[in-house]
C-alpha cells in the first residue's frame, strides 16, 4: 500500500461505501455480485449506488441498497451550475461522507463521479481495465487477474480486505406491483402458467443483431424438439418489429409478443414464464442468466471470454464464431458486415444443440 493510502483508516463497522456503475443495463447486472458481497460481508454498512436513469429501475427499492443516486447522463441535463451543485451535494452523501467508492465502470466519466463523491478511498482498475483518464481519479488501483468481467469486478473488493473470489451472486428483485402487472397481462393474453422460450431479437448495437430468419428458424426447431412456444420480448420502440417476427412464424408454434415491461417487470416475467432464454450479449440476457434460467448467449462483436454471464448459479451456453474478423472487437457499427450479419454464421441448429446440452444438465 502506498504512503498516501497508509494513513487512510477505514472502520470495519458502519462503513459507507458507494458503488459507481452508471450504465448500461448489462453492466449494472454484472456489478450486482459486488453489491451482494458487500452486503454479505459488511451487513452494517451503508451502501449506495450512483447510476444513470436507463438502469435505475433495476436498483430502485433494491433490498441490499440503502441509497440510490440517479445522475443525468449528459451535462446539459444537470440544470446549470445550481443544478450541478445540488446533484454533487447529493452525490457526496446525505448522511455523511463516503468511506470508500468502488468505480466498476473504468471510464473518465465514472472516475469524475467517484472523485466528486468525496470518498476517502477511491478504488478502481489498473491496467487495460482502466480506460481513458479513469486512473487519475483513483487512489487505490487493482490489476485484475480474471478475464471475465464479473470476476474482475469482484476483485476490486480486495482493496477493502474483503473476500474477492467468493460466489458471484446477483440479487434481482421485484415489487408486488411488478408481479401483479405481469399476472394481469398473462390472464388477459390467456397464457397464465405457460412457460416459454423467451426470444430477445433486439440489441442496442446493430452489430449484435441476429438475422430475423435465424430467430424464426430457432422458434420452429425448439417447438418441434421441446414443445416450447416462443415469447418475443422487446424494449422501447421494438414492439412493431416483434409483432412482425411473430407474424412470420407458423401459427402452430404458438408465438406470443410479450407485454411492455420495465426492467423489474421483466424480471417478474422471466420468473413466471421463462423456461429458456435466447438473446445476444444484452442486459436482458444477463438478467436471465443471473436468475438461473437456462440461457443461450449469442456473441458477435463483443467477447464471450470477457462478457459471458459467469454468475454462480448461471446455466448458460455462449455461442461465438471467433473466425469472424469483428469477433471480440466491441465494435457497434461493424466495418466488415452489414447490421445483422456479424453473427450470421451462428445457425438455428447450433442453438438447438446448445439447448439440448443445457436441458441435459438436469
Amino acid at each position: 500500500m502506498s504512503k498516501r493510502l497508509a494513513g487512510i483508516h477505514l472502520p470495519r463497522r458502519n462503513m459507507r461505501i458507494l458503488i459507481v456503475k452508471l450504465s448500461a443495463v448489462g453492466d449494472v447486472v454484472h456489478a450486482l455480485p459486488v453489491l451482494n458481497a458487500l452486503r454479505t460481508q459488511l451487513p452494517d454498512a451503508h451502501l449506495g449506488w450512483a447510476v444513470h436513469p436507463g438502469a435505475a429501475n433495476l436498483l430502485e427499492g433494491h433490498p441490499q441498497l440503502d441509497e440510490l443516486i440517479v445522475l443525468p447522463r449528459r451535462l446539459p441535463q444537470y440544470g446549470g451550475l445550481a443544478g450541478f451543485r445540488k446533484i454533487v451535494g447529493n452525490l457526496r452523501g446525505r448522511n455523511g461522507a463516503w468511506d470508500a467508492a468502488i468505480d466498476l465502470q473504468g471510464l473518465t466519466k465514472s472516475g469524475l463521479v467517484t472523485r466528486l463523491s468525496g470518498a476517502k478511498k477511491r478504488i478502481g482498475f489498473a491496467g487495460k481495465a482502466s480506460r481513458e483518464l479513469n486512473g487519475f481519479f483513483m487512489n487505490r488501483r487493482i490489476q485484475p487477474l480474471s478475464t471475465a468481467v464479473i470476476q474482475m469486478n469482484m476483485e476490486l473488493l480486495s482493496a477493502l480486505d474483503l473476500v474477492s473470489d467468493g460466489p458471484a451472486e446477483a440479487v434481482l428483485h421485484t415489487t408486488a406491483d411488478d408481479d401483479a402487472r405481469v399476472d394481469d397481462w398473462a390472464r388477459t393474453a390467456g397464457v397464465a402458467g405457460v412457460r416459454f422460450v423467451v426470444l430477445d431479437a433486439f440489441a442496442g448495437w446493430p452489430s449484435k443483431l441476429w438475422p430475423d430468419e435465424s430467430w424464426i428458424g430457432t422458434a420452429g426447431l425448439l417447438h418441434q424438439q421441446h414443445g416450447l412456444r416462443p415469447l418475443l420480448f422487446h424494449g422501447p420502440g421494438e414492439r412493431a418489429h416483434a409483432e412482425a417476427l411473430v407474424a412470420r412464424m407458423p401459427a402452430t408454434v404458438g408465438p406470443v409478443v410479450a407485454t411492455d415491461t420495465t426492467l423489474r417487470q421483466y424480471v417478474s416475467l422471466l420468473r413466471k414464464h421463462a423456461k429458456l432464454v435466447i438473446a445476444a450479449d444484452t442486459g436482458p440476457m444477463h438478467m436471465a442468466a443471473a436468475l438461473g434460467i437456462p440461457t443461450i448467449a449469442l456473441f458477435g462483436p463483443s467477447d464471450s471470454r470477457r462478457n459471458a454471464p459467469t454468475f454462480s448459479n448461471a446455466r448458460y451456453r455462449a455461442l461465438q464464431d471467433f473466425t469472424q474478423p469483428c469477433a471480440g472487437t466491441f465494435t457497434r457499427l461493424c466495418k466488415f458486415h452489414k447490421p445483422g450479419e456479424c453473427m450470421a454464421t451462428l445457425r438455428p441448429d447450433h442453438v438447438a444443440e446448445a439447448v439440448q446440452q443445457l436441458f441435459g444438465m438436469g
